[in-house]
């Protein structure tokens, strides 16, 4: 009896004493769920919250084996099913654009040609896998996209609006397209949308809109300075039957949409401000003030700087519903930014230390991608050299 009373002592002692598990915070605005997150993460039975990369494999255009395949730069990539994986190299001279490795490192093919004839691109800015075996480029500049198979065999050539920056084509044959609204010329800001747009291309909705992009045309009319001196935030992205969208004018949230356009989820977080540091200001204006030509300078005389940057740079998700946001918080290391990651649910359950390279123009667009396990990191090296990182991603 003595042993079976100790039994019972011990046993609610080791319940309570057992990792803790939060409530998490939600509320309802207009019928939407609202996941609240604060700073710091939320324990949640089940999940694993200890991300760990383990490098397995780069692509170094520094190294000689990978510039003899033509692989000297990177400018967007992207990667299939089977692991292989398709880089995009920047339009200079003439030659291949895109190149096909396997998930081995393996070079296997290269093909769209630079030039003006049929699926021959000048300036392509987007390269995307779309339903799990074909390729898509965008060339906004020509008004045109192209699909290619994987073995780089031409498919579709296919014209695009005025004003279509980007394309993202949905699970369901829609499309998540970012718009410019540049009808008036005259106008203090430009605008862009984010729009739903059917398999045909009609417009079925607007999902959300950045206002105040400074038409930086007119600048020198205006008396004010209406050149931010940091980026914007206006970015959509989708998997797993989700969009999901981030505008700075929102600070901290990130809207959930299903692929037919209606909203699900909004997920919120707390943050800390990070402070735009002086050294930034100076080399974003130098060009500027160093310059000769009058108009550089009255330009500079136009453009501020905020005291904060936005309250997170940008986002991409894993095809496992989970949401990685890259925030402006240095890591542990140096060219270390801090990942907020979120689950399927949207709540905020880990944090990660990851190397990436913001570069000069501070695009609100991250190079990474996380598939099946697989996290494939965009970096740029002291010396100047691309170099995409693969890691094998653990939880725990």
């Amino acid at each position: 009896m003595k042993k079976f009373g100790i039994f019972l002592y011990i046993v609610p002692f080791l319940l309570h004493c057992g990792p803790k598990q939060d409530k998490v915070e939600r509320i309802v605005e207009d019928g939407v769920e609202v996941v609240v997150n604060h700073l710091d993460p939320y324990q949640v039975k089940g999940e694993p919250s200890n991300l760990i990369l383990e490098k397995v494999s780069s692509f170094d255009t520094e190294k000689d084996n990978i510039a003899a395949t033509g692989l000297t730069d990177i400018y967007r990539f992207d990667v299939d099913p089977e692991g292989n994986i398709y880089f995009l190299i920047p339009p200079k001279g003439q030659g291949n654009l895109i190149y096909k490795f396997d998930r081995n490192g393996n070079f296997i093919t290269s093909f769209g040609r630079r030039g003006q004839g049929p699926f021959e691109f000048e300036y392509p800015y987007y390269l995307r896998i779309i339903n799990n075996d074909k390729i898509m480029i965008i060339e906004p500049s020509k008004r045109k996209f192209y699909i290619f198979s994987k073995d780089g065999i031409p498919i579709k050539e296919t014209p695009i609006n005025k004003g279509i920056d980007n394309l993202i084509p949905l699970e369901n044959g829609k499309y998540l397209i970012l718009f410019w609204h540049t009808q008036d010329m005259e106008a203090k800001y430009f605008s862009l949308s984010l729009n739903l747009y059917s398999s045909k291309f009609k417009e079925i909705k607007e999902l959300d809109r950045f206002r105040k992009f400074p038409n930086r045309m007119i600048a020198e009319k205006i008396a004010e300075k209406i050149i931010n001196g940091i980026n914007y935030v206006f970015i959509g992205e989708q998997s797993g039957g989700n969009i999901y969208i981030g505008n700075c004018e929102r600070g901290y949230e990130i809207l959930v949409y299903d692929l037919e356009g209606n909203l699900v989820r909004k997920i919120r977080k707390e943050y800390k401000p990070v402070k735009v540091p002086e050294d930034y200001k100076k080399e974003y204006m130098k060009p500027f003030v160093d310059s000769e030509d009058s108009w550089a300078k009255s330009w500079a005389e136009k453009i501020y700087f905020p005291k904060d940057w936005c309250p997170f740079y940008s986002f991409f998700p894993d095809d496992k519903g989970r949401l990685f946001v890259m925030t402006y918080e240095e890591g542990k290391n140096p060219s270390e930014y801090i990942f907020d990651i979120f689950n399927s649910d949207g709540i905020f359950i880990a944090r990660k230390s990851l190397k990436y390279s913001l570069g000069n123009a501070r695009l609100p667009e991250l190079h990474v991608k996380a598939k099946k396990n697989r996290l494939y990191c965009l970096q740029e090296k002291d010396s100047g050299y691309k170099e995409l990182v693969v890691y094998k991603m653990m939880w725990e």
